[in-house]
């Protein structure tokens, strides 16, 4: 593999990671919305159900992610093979850089550590958080002409 293949993967191994990142938002986002309206006055059987629903999407999330980590780690090693021949240009020096210099690890680490969060916090307002209805019921009187 090229150097300009390897550079061209870790590409799409970035496109990847936002990808799934707005992905884990959007379902985040549409839970909170489900426990506003449906899920938080539930039975605890329908909200334990929900969560486990939303559990198995973030674990797939999660698989898919370790996944592409792994093929990652792989393309870091073919760049570091082609540097080792010295053929490695300012690109792939850049690409080099940032799995050396720490940025993949910090990126890697807030990424856990906001999926843990995010988790922790589902669980949360799933099984503990007593839900108020957003909507307030209004009775329409008619006001008779005095």
């Amino acid at each position: 593999m090229s150097e300009g293949e390897v550079v061209e993967q870790l590409i799409g191994y970035m496109s990847l990671l936002l990808l799934g990142v707005s992905i884990i938002f959007t379902v985040v986002s549409t839970y909170i919305v489900a426990l506003n309206y449906f899920v938080g006055e539930a039975q605890f059987v329908a909200r334990l159900g929900a969560f486990a629903f939303v559990s198995l999407i973030l674990i797939l999330l999660l698989v898919l992610m370790l996944g592409a980590e792994g093929t990652h780690a792989g393309l870091i090693a073919r760049l570091r093979e082609i540097e080792a021949a010295g053929d490695l240009t300012a690109a792939g020096r850049g690409a080099l850089a940032n799995a050396t210099g720490g940025i993949d690890n910090i990126v890697r680490a807030l990424l856990w550590l906001g999926m843990i969060s995010v988790y922790a916090v589902l669980a949360y307002m799933t099984f503990v958080h007593r839900w108020k209805p957003d909507v307030v019921n209004v009775a329409l009187l008619s006001k008779k002409a005095t």
